[in-house]
């Protein structure tokens, strides 16, 4: 499946007393963070960056810096978060099937954590990235009197990227826009709409830079992350579904970005599965030419098998 990703960055900051957009954070803008890790996975074709009017400019700038291998538009955002989204999933093109809506004030979302949560998409079907409650949840009336006591093994934490079909993502959002409905977030216009939703665990570190003494520790973490991924890059596996005729092509596209074969499955009756490993920076792009070489029925899966010492050449070929 060919992802969209639309990354909502037009809020204003008020809780933080500034735009937290183009705050700098470990080195870089708050925003570069979630724009670099989509960037990095073949997965996504196409970005789109909802801001305010004012930071399209910077931001446009910004992003052509960091995306090499899918198209990137920065659009203007709406009178709120759910109108943003929709002037994004306007942006995107037909050619994507699935999409992904992300907090632009969530830098430190994982790229494993996105695919865990692309998995369970299918038509009827959306997802989103959560974390589990761990504090005790009371619900209290108007004077602060304890009403009752929530079970937490019952609650979440909703987090994003938060996933569908482009379809139904589509179809919610329009269906909430027609009958005026409002939602604090995508998953609970897919539940109105009457699709399944499913959380994927995610880890309690993606969470939204919200207040002051949010950046130090977002720093923190991200400065402890990046010292520990020095040196190494992602080795995936990749699964291509694609028809018999365009085998041939697929499997020299693959050698052409340093993947090693690892099993050819012709037994299915409409597919040829190609199973490969391969280093995630030289799948970007990965899934528009795949499209080119197999047509748009053909479909790739990725996911994390191993990180590996990244050599020079793999590092020349990144940057």
């Amino acid at each position: 499946m060919i992802w969209g990703a639309v990354i909502v960055a037009a809020g204003r900051g008020t809780r933080l007393g500034r735009p937290k957009q183009l705050i700098e954070l470990a080195g870089k803008p708050m925003l570069a963070w979630s724009i670099e890790t989509f960037a990095a996975m073949p997965e996504i074709s196409e970005i789109v960056i909802v801001t305010e009017p004012d930071f399209i400019a910077p931001i446009e700038s910004l992003a052509a810096t960091r995306v090499h291998h899918a198209t990137v538009r920065v659009v203007a955002g709406g009178d709120d978060r759910q109108a943003s989204v929709r002037h994004g999933l306007e942006a995107l093109s037909d050619a994507v099937a699935g999409i992904l809506v992300h907090d632009g004030a969530r830098p430190l979302v994982r790229g494993s954590d996105v695919r865990a949560g692309m998995r369970p998409v299918r038509p009827g079907t959306g997802s989103l990235l959560g974390a589990r409650v761990v504090d005790t949840i009371k619900v209290a009336d108007d004077a602060g009197k304890v009403t009752r006591t929530l079970d937490r093994a019952e609650l979440w934490s909703a987090q994003t990227p938060q996933f569908a079909t482009a379809r139904d993502l589509r179809r919610a959002h329009a269906e909430a826009h027609r009958h005026g409905t409002a939602a604090t977030d995508d998953a609970a216009l897919l539940e109105r709409a009457g699709l399944d939703v499913v959380i994927v665990e995610s880890d309690p570190e993606n969470f939204k830079v919200t207040l002051a003494s949010d950046l130090g520790r977002a720093e923190t973490l991200l400065l402890a992350r990046a010292g520990q991924l020095e040196g190494d890059e992602e080795i995936l596996i990749v699964e291509c579904y694609v028809e018999p005729r365009a085998v041939d092509a697929v499997l020299v596209e693959l050698e052409a970005r340093s993947a090693r074969i690892d099993e050819i499955d012709r037994d299915l009756p409409d597919a040829t599965v190609i199973r490969a490993f391969a280093p995630g920076t030289r799948l970007r792009g990965f899934g528009t030419r795949l499209h080119a070489l197999a047509g748009e029925e053909a479909l790739f899966t990725a996911h994390l098998s191993h990180l590996a010492p990244r050599t020079t050449e793999s590092f020349d070929r990144a940057h």
